[in-house]
């Protein structure tokens, strides 16, 4: 077996890994809703009808996906080329510091320049201090303060 990470698009029988890597997530930027798979491969469906909008990789190491990234590439009238947007990156808590989320950020940024993007863009919770020094290392950089609400949803 071949321990070279290998970036690819998501699939559809990715998603309950994806979910358990999510669940990871949680533990630095606390969810408001509850992950259901199935309401994740209806998300999902709908991101796959939407290429030139959405995008979902893996990190694959021996046919086990171990990280996940998801981008939106959005257009605005202030940009020319519009604006990348990465959502959720998460490697797995066992395989951190081996450079897998360094290689899916590349990623994102070859295919933000790909699609002729003028930005890529994320954000991290305020106290998210390690993920705020990763993205820095990535060679993004602190360029404007990103407000946000989150509102109450009922299920």
């Amino acid at each position: 077996m071949t321990t070279v990470p290998i970036i690819r698009p998501c699939q559809v029988n990715d998603l309950p890994v994806v979910m358990e890597l999510l669940h990871q997530l949680e533990e630095v930027a606390p969810a408001q809703s509850d992950l259901k798979l199935v309401r994740l491969r209806d998300l999902f469906t709908e991101m796959k009808e939407r290429p030139e909008i959405y995008l979902n990789l893996v990190c694959e190491i021996d046919g086990q996906v171990v990280g996940f990234l998801s981008m939106i590439f959005y257009r605005t009238f202030f940009h020319r080329g519009g604006t990348a947007l990465v959502n959720e990156l998460i490697v797995d808590q066992q395989r951190r510091g081996a450079g897998l989320g360094q290689l899916l950020m590349q990623t994102a940024i070859t295919e933000a320049l790909a699609r002729d993007m003028d930005e890529i863009e994320v954000g991290t919770e305020e106290d998210n201090t390690a993920a705020q020094a990763f993205y820095a290392q990535a060679g993004l950089n602190e360029r404007y303060v990103l407000l946000g609400m989150e509102f109450e949803t009922e299920e």
